[in-house]
């Protein structure tokens, strides 16, 4: 019986020095590797931010039309606008926290008339942030946004050229390359 529990201590301990330097590597490899995006930490590649930034606002289009549903989050619910600005941004890597107001304070602020495709840009109602919408264009006097509302769910609005939403835009942010 002794020798049995001595093959049987020796043959795991074989194993063991086989399998764990290769899963020492297998971890170091995976775990090292160069992530473009999360946390908070900026990536170098501009060429993958302007890809980035592109993608977003495809993806995003491709949603118009989609219902609204308070606290939604995907396509198959609805969506409300910060589950809608989460779920595109979460596409491509890019973690969102869930509501506007928390959404506000990631990224770097930047002024509404440098806002471009792929950013966020904030609204408040009186004095709290309230509303969120991602840049489709930005130019001649006209900011383009996608956005889920409470009224018609994922549409397009010219913010800068609606009664509505022009009093109340706050600020954008920079999501991507911050």
């Amino acid at each position: 019986m002794k020798a049995v529990i001595s093959n049987f201590s020796a043959s795991k301990t074989h194993i063991f020095n086989k399998t764990l330097p290769a899963l020492l590597l297998f971890a170091i490899f995976f775990s090292c590797s160069t992530s473009k995006r999360y946390e908070n930490g900026p990536f170098s590649d501009r060429n993958l931010r302007k890809n980035d930034r592109n993608e977003i606002v495809k993806t995003a289009l491709k949603l118009l039309g989609s219902k609204y549903r308070y606290g939604g989050n995907n396509p198959r619910e609805g969506f409300d606008c910060s589950g809608f600005t989460s779920y595109i941004y979460g596409k491509y890597g890019y973690r969102l926290p869930r509501t506007s107001s928390a959404q506000s304070k990631t990224g770097k602020k930047i002024k509404i008339k440098n806002a471009k495709p792929g950013d966020l840009i904030f609204f408040k109602n009186r004095r709290k942030i309230n509303h969120v919408g991602i840049v489709v264009s930005n130019k001649n006097n006209s900011l383009i946004i996608i956005h889920s509302t409470t009224s018609k769910g994922v549409k397009k609005d010219d913010v800068l050229n609606s009664i509505y939403w022009k009093k109340r835009i706050t600020f954008a942010k920079d999501i991507i390359t911050h």
